[in-house]
Formats: C-alpha cells, structure tokens, sequence
C-alpha cells in the first residue's frame, strides 16, 4: 500500500513536470512547423477556428509523447532502484 502512494506521488509529479516543461517545447515545434505564432488564446474571438482546432490537437499530441516518456522514466528508474516495476505496472500480460 505504501509503495502504491509512493508511485502515485512519483507519476504525478513527473506528469506535471511534463506538462510544465512542454508549453515552450509545443510552442517552438508549432513556429517551426506552421511558420507562424501560436495562438496565444485558442478561445478568443480573432482566433480562427481552424488555428484553434490545429492548436488544440497539436499540443495535446506532443503534451502526451512528453508525459508518457516522463513517466516511463520514473516507472523505469523505480525498476532499477526497486528490481520491478512500480504498483500497477508490473504485468499487463495475462
């Protein structure tokens, strides 16, 4: 049990760490790829739909490549600290 809140505590912070450390990583991607500023508010009103759409499916692609590598780490360091894998990830195989 305790190890399972240890973990818990671990993938959240290392997910929000992610989701922190994203925002200019997203934003640069976007300059280099669409040439052009992101939106800085996708919901305002001079923003147009289709920047928003792109804005929102963008960055919610590559905030999750982030977070996915992020807590694969922290599941990975807790194996070789550990000698298995954290609460919850160590089999998916039946």
């Amino acid at each position: 049990m305790q190890d399972e809140k240890l973990w818990n505590g671990i993938a959240t912070t290392s997910a929000v760490t992610a989701v922190i450390a994203a925002k200019p990583v997203v934003e640069r991607i976007w300059r280099a790829t669409f040439r052009s500023e992101p939106p800085g508010n996708p919901a305002a009103d001079e923003v147009q739909w289709r920047d928003a759409l792109a804005w929102s499916v963008f960055t919610g692609a590559i905030v999750g490549v982030i977070r996915l590598v992020a807590q694969r780490g922290a599941a990975s360091a807790w194996r070789k600290r550990r000698g298995m894998f954290p609460p919850g990830l160590r089999s998916t195989r039946s």
